[in-house]
């Protein structure tokens, strides 16, 4: 396998600067009010007399309806659905396929703050091409980027954040929200949301875990980042954690309204939850015995939209109705959040005409444009680190005849994080190699170890199916392509299986089968690793190590 040295260069940044206006855009001012049924239908009306009006024409059943995620429409007045949370950590992610771009924590190798508000910028272009496609299903609020800091290098979500510096995460958050926001001073081409606050580091038991953090570190280390996208304007959005912080549920943090809304976000911005968190409170943290009482307190903590139980807004409507009945909490309090999150939805524009909201015009075509391929090529360039080249190995000179062997598994192999898009293309190492100096000059091997397995019960060879979907037998008499797979190291004597008989990975179902299925190892669980356990008898069980 090929290795490399990593040489991180480290360059002085300062802080981005930027501006917003909460006035109404210029052109409104010739409106006519008497055009409009409604007055928060008029755009040349300041955004809190539109959310106003707007929230006195609403019932109490309709306010409710809200709440969730997936904000239904209401005709009668006229208002559109809208969904929180599209996801665009690295590009626009599992709605077709569209530019990706480098991961996260490769963006911030670049140190490159133009860089990456060009990059937030074409991924907010995009994301508006998704919405032209489909309003309803596409939303313009995206949940990234990630701020949480990389403080353990065995935590599963690395790839997600950018670095574990506080003053690297902040400026690099904030170029890349500032993008995604775009340069209008009233509409927000997407609304940026930050996650996930704070504290958040483990996957193992991350629902009721709690991070001890000192009040040192929680103001010059963990709340840093968050503070200097938001209070530059950039991110108009937060998500908290999982987890708790000092045995409370960060969903319930008094630092969401203490310090978030009130020291720096300013009036215009919401707060929304991770999927299943406010349930979570209850089954997970056990913190309140009915949700009622944990979604009361969520309100009163800051919590303005509740992602739960997928599109099902049952459990979100019943908690909440009944807080209402037992005077946890009242009529006010969802409007104070309702107004959070429509003060926020005013200024996407969905509520005016399209002349005056320059995104309305972003449609499909942006997306995987000629110009955001470059953009992406580039990125990739600045994110690489360099290797040493003592023995002038590169560049490879195209006009030597020598031929080159590429050796190892990553060699021809492109990986794909949770947050990644659909790739539109791929370019492995060996296939830029290929185009640099010809196919004919390349031989590639992947270094693998070729193994069979015999059946201690049967005395038969373990097949794989070539479908996929048959999970292992033991049948074979022979050793034999069906019966033959590769087995990779990864280290610490762990190994993923690739079936010779239909080229995917073994990987462990819920029932308990092994399946041969997987293009790659992925998943929110990985569970296409697995160890080999010699037993007294001089046998060896194979352990899946998810």
């Amino acid at each position: 396998m090929l290795k490399t040295v990593r040489i991180i260069m480290l360059a002085a940044m300062c802080t981005i600067l930027s501006a917003a206006a909460f006035n109404p855009p210029p052109a409104a001012a010739k409106t006519q009010a008497d055009k409009y049924e409604y007055p928060f239908q008029d755009p040349g009306l300041p955004v809190q007399k539109r959310v106003s009006d707007l929230l006195s024409r609403l019932t109490l059943e309709e306010k409710v309806s809200l709440m969730h995620q997936y904000q239904p429409a209401i005709p009668r007045l006229g208002i559109p659905a809208f969904k929180t949370g599209t996801e665009a950590l690295h590009g626009v992610a599992w709605l077709g396929e569209a530019t990706v771009f480098p991961q996260a924590v490769g963006l911030a190798h670049t140190w490159d703050r133009s860089l990456i508000k060009q990059i937030g910028s074409a991924v907010g272009d995009e994301v508006r091409g998704f919405h032209h496609l489909d309003p309803a299903a596409n939303g313009v609020n995206v949940w990234a980027p990630v701020v949480d800091l990389l403080r353990d290098p065995r935590w599963g979500r690395n790839e997600e954040g950018y670095s574990e510096d506080p003053f690297l995460t902040g400026e690099i958050a904030t170029a890349y929200a500032s993008g995604l926001r775009g340069d209008h001073p009233f509409y927000l081409k997407t609304v940026p949301t930050l996650k996930h606050f704070l504290g958040y580091n483990n996957e193992t038991d991350r629902g009721f875990s709690s991070s001890s953090i000192d009040p040192r570190n929680m103001r010059e280390y963990y709340l840093k980042p968050f503070e200097t996208a938001i209070s530059a304007k950039a991110a108009y959005s937060l998500m908290p954690a999982y987890n708790s912080v000092n045995d409370k549920p960060a969903i319930l943090s008094p630092l969401l309204n203490s310090t978030v809304k009130r020291k720096w976000a300013g009036d215009d911005f919401f707060i929304v939850s991770d999927a299943f968190d406010p349930s979570g409170i209850v089954n997970d943290h056990k913190y309140y015995d009915s949700h009622e009482k944990a979604h009361a307190h969520a309100v009163k903590a800051g919590i303005d939209n509740f992602t739960d139980q997928g599109e099902n807004p049952e459990l979100t409507k019943n908690a909440l109705t009944g807080a209402l009945k037992q005077g946890l909490i009242s009529e006010k309090d969802l409007d104070q959040a309702l107004a959070n999150t429509f003060s926020i939805r005013f200024r996407t524009g969905e509520f005016d005409p399209d002349e005056l909201n320059p995104y309305s015009r972003l449609t499909d075509d942006v997306i995987n444009s000629p110009k955001h391929q470059q953009l992406a090529k580039k990125a990739a360039e600045k994110a690489i680190v360099l290797l040493k080249n003592d023995r002038d190995l590169l560049p490879f000179n195209s006009r030597k005849h020598e031929s080159i062997a590429v050796i190892g598994p990553f060699g021809n192999t492109l990986y794909e994080d949770w947050y990644s898009g659909t790739m539109p293309y791929r370019k492995t190492p060996l296939d830029g190699i290929a185009d640099k100096i010809g196919k004919d000059r390349v031989s590639f091997a992947e270094g693998l170890e070729q193994c069979g397995f015999k059946s201690a019960l049967t005395g038969k060879f373990v097949t794989a199916g070539r479908d996929g979907k048959q999970p292992l037998t033991a049948a074979a008499d022979k050793l034999e392509k069906s019966a033959a797979f590769d087995a990779a190291d990864w280290g610490e004597s762990i190994f993923t299986l690739r079936a010779q008989a239909n080229g995917l990975y073994v990987s462990l179902q819920d029932d308990g089968k092994l399946i041969a299925d997987q293009k790659q190892p992925n998943g929110w669980t990985v569970k296409e690793t697995f160890q080999f356990e010699q037993q007294p008898d001089g046998t060896f069980a194979i352990k899946n190590t998810a």
